[in-house]
Formats: C-alpha cells, sequence, structure tokens
C-alpha cells in the first residue's frame, strides 16, 4: 500500500522574516536620512557634578553603549515615554541614520537653563514591547521526534508547504502559540519566530504532552491559508522498518476513518498523528501507542479508528508473523 503522505498546496510568502527579540528592538536606532529633528543640549544639573549621561540602544531592552559629555549638543528626534529619540550625526553600514536613547531629563532645548522637551516640541512614540516579552516569557517546549527521525521540521510560516529548516530531537523551544495544527515558537539560538507541527513539539522531554488547551498556549485557530493554503489527506499511511529478505509486509484491507472531536472541530485543527501498532497473525491491530500526537481528542480519535483497521499479516517464507510497523491517520476538516 503506498503511504498517504500529508501535503500542502504551493504557496509563496513574500514577507521579510522577523528579528530576534534584541535585534527587532535595535531596529527602531537605525532611521532614514531624510528624518530630522529639534537640536538640543545635554543638561547636567549642579547636583551632578559634571557626571557625564549615560547613551542606550534598545527601548524594550535598554543596553548602555556609552556616555554624552554635559553641554553636548545633540539632535532629538522623538520622545518615547521618558527617554529621548538622538541622533549623533552617525550612520550606519547601509547608509541609515544611527540612533541613541538618553534620559528625557538629561537634554534640554536651551543649553542655559533646563527647559524640557515635550509633545509638542517633538513627536511623541510609544514602540510595541508585547512581541518581544511573549518571546520571553514563552514557555519551553521540547522538539518530538517519531521514532527513527532525528529532526523535525521548521517552517517560515504556518501555510509554508516546504520545511525552511528543522530542529534536532529534544531540542528546547519557545511557544508563542497554536494557530490549528501549528504552533509558533521562537527557535535558539537568535529566538525568531517559527512555525512547527504542534505534533513535533511537546510539554516534556521525557514523553509527548500536547499543547492544547489544558497547556495555557492560547489557540488562535486554523491559519487562513485561502490562496494556496495547507491540506491533508483522509485516511492513513502504512510504514514499515526496513525491509527484510523474504518477508511480505501487512497490507491494510479495512481502514475507517476516525471521527473528529467537537473541540477539535471547532478549534479547526488538521494534521496526522502517527501511532506505532502490532498486525497479529490474524490481521487485527494491537498495542497501539501514539507516537506523535494532536490533542484535543483526536490521539483517543485515531487509536479507536486504528483498533478497528484491519490487514492481510506479514509473511515470512510464507507463513504469517506479527509484525511491528507504524501508521499515519490524517484529519481533515472540509
Amino acid at each position: 500500500m503506498k503511504p498517504l503522505r500529508l501535503c500542502f498546496a504551493t504557496f509563496l510568502i513574500l514577507t521579510a522574516c522577523p528579528y530576534s527579540s534584541f535585534a527587532a528592538d535595535l531596529a527602531a536606532d537605525d532611521l532614514p536620512l531624510a528624518r530630522s529633528g529639534v537640536g538640543g543640549f545635554v543638561f547636567c544639573p549642579a547636583s551632578a557634578n559634571d557626571q557625564p549621561v549615560p547613551l542606550y540602544v534598545g527601548y524594550c531592552k535598554k543596553h548602555q553603549v556609552g556616555t554624552l559629555n554635559c553641554g553636548e549638543q545633540v539632535e532629538v528626534l522623538s520622545r518615547e515615554a521618558d527617554m529621548l529619540r538622538i541622533s549623533l550625526g552617525e550612520t550606519g553600514p547601509r547608509g541609515q541614520r544611527r540612533t541613541n536613547l538618553v534620559p528625557a531629563s538629561a537634554i534640554s532645548r536651551q543649553s542655559d537653563k533646563f527647559v524640557p522637551f515635550d509633545n509638542e516640541s517633538v513627536p511623541e512614540r510609544s514602540p510595541d514591547c508585547s512581541q518581544m516579552l511573549a518571546r520571553e516569557n514563552a514557555p519551553d517546549g521540547f522538539v518530538f521526534c517519531s521514532r527513527g527521525q532525528d529532526s523535525a521540521p521548521v517552517y517560515h510560516s504556518a501555510c509554508q508547504s516546504h520545511a525552511a529548516d528543522g530542529l534536532a530531537c529534544g531540542e528546547k523551544v519557545g511557544v508563542l502559540g497554536r494557530h490549528g495544527d501549528m504552533l509558533q515558537v521562537t527557535v535558539p539560538p537568535h529566538g525568531f519566530p517559527r512555525y512547527m507541527e504542534a505534533s513535533a513539539v511537546s510539554q516534556q522531554a521525557s514523553k509527548f504532552v500536547p499543547f492544547d488547551d489544558a497547556s495555557g498556549i492560547e489557540d488562535k485557530g486554523a491559519p487562513d491559508c485561502s490562496s494556496g493554503g495547507p491540506t491533508f489527506g483522509a485516511g492513513g499511511g502504512l510504514h514499515s522498518g526496513t525491509a527484510e529478505r523474504n518477508v511480505t509486509m501487512p497490507r491494510a484491507i479495512f481502514m475507517p476513518d476516525p471521527e473528529y472531536t467537537e473541540l477539535a472541530r471547532k478549534k479547526k485543527v488538521s494534521g496526522v498523528i502517527v501511532l506505532w501498532l502490532t498486525v497479529g497473525v490474524d490481521g487485527k491491530t494491537h498495542d497501539i501507542t501514539v507516537d506523535r500526537g494532536l490533542g484535543y481528542g483526536l490521539d483517543e480519535k485515531a487509536v479507536e479508528a486504528v483498533s478497528r483497521w484491519r490487514f492481510t499479516p506479514a509473511l515470512k517464507d510464507g507463513e504469517p508473523i506479527e509484525r511491528r510497523i507504524n501508521v499515519e491517520v490524517n484529519f481533515r476538516l472540509y
């Protein structure tokens, strides 16, 4: 029997890859040269004893990169809460303006006395730190592989048809959210948001525990891949180990489809569950275990369906034998 594989329609995504949490924060430090600001002066009160003013990069997670001397002139571009974004006239490697952050209380509109930069003097900006904070607080997950595999595929988007990379079995990832049968994860070492099949990421490293509703991970629903998104075959696929001399593998002759759970239907979960089972000399299945699951009650439905499958048994030298195999059970919403 030819295995029925998980397949995707081709879909081209024209989008830039997300930055790491640190790099995304630093992106605001490089601005087009066309942007102009307002002149300002580094102000040090008498109580500061001419101590230099700290100079930062980043906003959501500031990193000190230097200092400014009292009275030094700067160009103020915007106000961001209690910080001012300034330019010292430097440019980056691609010709973009290099900017930094300094405390708003340390920059004055006049050199002889402190006149603050308020919202009327420079524009107010409020960078969104929610994505970076979500990445930093994401719960740990572990790459879980089917037997015989040493890695699991990683995708740039939830609708991508071809894997962009792979992660080794057992590798730790951060789990940001669930999108149907896909999980959005942060991939080490840079924390790039990527997507993996939900059945390939476990809450525990030692055994497969899915990230379902009980895990506390938000399910944002199946992605809209209407322009060529994922489609999944019904039924299941049969896989076996290395071929042996004079051995004929089991062949499925009765394969009733699994039932959907109401929760999985509501969440629009689709995907593939991998099961290991033994086909007896009578063609019946037993000792069924879940190798890779989807959660939402679909694992139990897959086991229930496969327990009713019937096979012609494996043969060795023409005699029926028991044989351990693994099968794919495909769930698809029409």
